[in-house]
């Protein structure tokens, strides 16, 4: 009998005590081992165990648990996680200590494990390594955490060259954190100060001051966006409303000349006049009603001709006595001035070519140039398909050099629409709003309106008013009403914190979960915060993202639009950090962006900060003004405590229910 057997055969007549080193507990060793890993049955106990050892079963037990130890170490390698490694210790130390010296290669864990702080270490001293001086503080922040996240002998393989390194970032960036925060406050303050009484000249020297901040500077002013609307408004101030009053007067000046001895050529020139205006100059004119009463003087026989004339497709009846009027529902306003030629106008011309879309074999089309919308001050305009009205926003077709088409059906309980400029497909930088009665797309109030794709259909943004969707796009399309085929299988329908989850997934808006099980108890990460809101309010981008480590957690095209958008951003240029928790505070800034996006009027928690809550006043300026906002439109409240938790972590239920209610607090849903 060799040493290791007969060594075994002693084993089996003294009871045994387990010493465990490191994290294992002691524990007294049974007469059965029970091993539950891939390597249970591999036992040589013929190559172990003499004939005598074989005969008793606590020696086979015994020989099996080694045997079992020694597969568990055999399978360990390079690319093994400290998790496996560690469970392979474990197994080691429930044996007796006689029995550990029978374990053929134990050393070879504790190599592993050196090996993996090594990696580890020179992981993080790579990250400290890669910084520079723009590198931003959540980048620098995250170096730190991933260095404090270490084990003790992985941190003292970190060479102090390298943590020193760190530190002196963190300094640097420390002071230039604070220098800016000071610096960017008194440009917030600055423009919380600007009313409508500032003149240009104050606008602009504030723009002046602004402009030469840091750039981290800039990153702390959350208030640029009423600094741009202000300049906005100076511009069109400046432009738009100038010119209108001028035209307006000039108008107002040659109505003071028509009287009603003019003659009705010089009256229908007038209403010519008038038709040319802009609507900004036509909300100006101040002799508009004059205008009407001398179009009205239906009783004045020298008036007739001008009906005749001018108003052939609105006489309804002549009769004894004067002739009865109806008016065409199209263009209650619009007659033509064609004083000055003997064309005569059929009654059914189309009056206004680009409110009213032409309808020929099946599709409604209208073409708009940049020239037309020369006088359009509005943002917007409209465009009328039978039931159906398009608002387009105007400030992409006045700078384009071709025309702007829209071509528009409805078959099969669907709509297709698409945009062209020239001969190329257009993509407005605001969206367009489609409003179609629920009939047309054989829908109802119950079901969502869905873009159809090449494998099925995706969420589309989306709002109910009465008996009408209304649809908002940037991009052609089809459209079409369906039942959400979302059906998540952990809700209860009667709970009420799973209001927002439901809500939002009968419109298509839901989470990326790998089943039918959303986990509304599990804490809600950036990559599920970045998929809800991209579906929300349908933004994507199609330039190529910088992010590095989004992987399949969300779609690349939605993470760049809301960095472009300004609502949402990555840790650093190159990491979006999609599977980090969100916490209450992060959520308020993400929302109030996304508020400040869709241009929504914030100036109260703009000018005003004030909130109920007392656990704030330690938060960054931006972080207060977001919960401000917040409140502001009832999105969250305060408790009975006026606490509201800003560190504290979102699950998915929670955000859900924030997201719903911002949207349907400005009626966006």
């Amino acid at each position: 009998m060799n040493q290791s057997k007969k060594l075994l055969a002693a084993m089996l007549a003294i009871p045994a005590t387990v010493i465990v080193a490191g994290q294992v507990h002691a524990e007294e060793v049974t007469s059965t081992f029970e091993i539950n890993n891939s390597c249970v049955g591999a036992s040589n106990s013929g190559e172990r165990l003499s004939l005598q050892a074989k005969e008793s079963e606590d020696a086979n037990a015994i020989q099996k648990a080694i045997d079992d130890v020694d597969c568990l170490i055999e399978e360990l390698n390079n690319d093994s996680t400290r998790g496996k490694i560690l469970a392979a210790q474990a197994e080691y130390y429930k044996l007796p200590e006689a029995s550990r010296k029978l374990v053929k290669d134990y050393k070879k864990t504790e190599n592993l494990l050196a090996i993996l702080d090594e990696k580890e270490a020179r992981l993080v001293e790579e990250k400290i390594n890669a910084l520079n001086d723009e590198s931003t503080p959540v980048a620098i922040k995250a170096v730190r955490n991933a260095y404090e996240a270490l084990n003790e002998n992985a941190v003292k393989l970190v060479s102090e060259k390298m943590l020193k390194l760190l530190v002196t970032y963190e300094t640097i960036m420390n002071k230039q954190v604070e220098q800016a925060e000071k610096e960017a406050q008194v440009i917030i303050d600055r423009i919380n100060r600007i009313t409508n009484s500032y003149t240009e000249a104050q606008i602009k020297d504030v723009r002046l001051a602004y402009n030469k901040l840091s750039e981290l500077a800039k990153s702390y002013v959350t208030n640029i966006q009423k600094l741009i609307n202000e300049e906005a408004y100076i511009l069109y101030q400046n432009s738009v409303v100038k010119e209108a009053k001028l035209q307006a007067a000039a108008f107002d000046a040659y109505m003071a000349n028509i009287t009603r001895n003019s003659s009705t050529a010089e009256i229908a020139k007038a209403r010519a006049y008038y038709n040319s205006l802009s609507y900004e100059a036509k909300r100006q004119v101040k002799m508009y009603e004059k205008l009407r009463r001398l179009e009205t003087m239906w009783n004045d026989p020298d008036y007739l001709g001008l009906i005749f004339t001018y108003y052939p497709d609105y006489i309804h009846a002549i009769k004894p006595g004067g002739i009865e009027v109806e008016k065409p529902v199209y263009d209650p306003l619009y007659i033509p001035d064609d004083s000055n030629s003997d064309e005569y106008v059929p009654p059914n011309t189309t009056w206004s070519p680009y409110e009213e879309m032409t309808y020929y074999n099946g599709r409604y089309t209208a073409t708009i140039t940049s020239s037309q919308m020369t006088n359009v001050a509005d943002k917007t305009m409209m465009l009328k398909a039978g039931d159906i009205e398009i608002l387009i926003p105007t400030a992409d077709i006045k700078g384009t050099s071709a025309a702007i088409g829209v071509s528009m059906s409805t078959n099969n309980n669907r709509l297709d629409i698409s945009f062209t400029e020239g001969h190329t497909a257009k993509a407005f930088s605001s969206v367009v709003e489609i409003r179609i009665p629920m009939r047309l797309l054989g829908g109802n109030a119950s079901m969502a309106v869905q873009r159809v794709v090449y494998n099925g259909t995706s969420s589309a943004s989306y709002k109910i008013e009465g008996s009408n969707y209304v649809i908002r796009t940037k991009t052609g399309g089809t459209f079409t009403a369906g039942t959400s085929k979302t059906s998540y299988s952990d809700l209860t329908a009667s709970s009420s914190s799973t209001t927002g989850i439901r809500e939002l997934a009968t419109r298509g808006i839901t989470y990326p979960t790998a089943g039918k099980a959303v986990i509304p108890n599990e804490s809600v990460t950036r990559a599920d915060v970045a998929t809800l809101l991209a579906k929300a309010i349908d933004i994507s981008s199609t330039q190529s993202t910088k992010y590095k480590d989004l992987g399949n957690t969300v779609s690349t095209s939605q993470a760049q639009g809301l960095l472009e958008a300004g609502i949402m951003s990555g840790v650093t240029t190159q990491q979006f950090d999609p599977n980090i928790a969100i916490t209450r505070q992060e959520a308020a800034i993400i929302i109030a962006n996304m508020y400040r996006h869709l241009n929504q009027d914030l100036s109260l928690a703009y000018n005003e900060l004030k909130t109920k809550f007392v656990d704030i006043s330690d938060l960054s300026y931006e972080a207060r003004q977001s919960i401000a906002i917040l409140e502001l439109f009832g999105v969250v409240d305060g408790t009975a405590s006026n606490q509201f938790n800003p560190q504290q972590q979102l699950t998915r239920a929670q955000f859900a229910e924030m997201l719903y209610s911002a949207l349907t607090a400005i009626g966006y849903l």
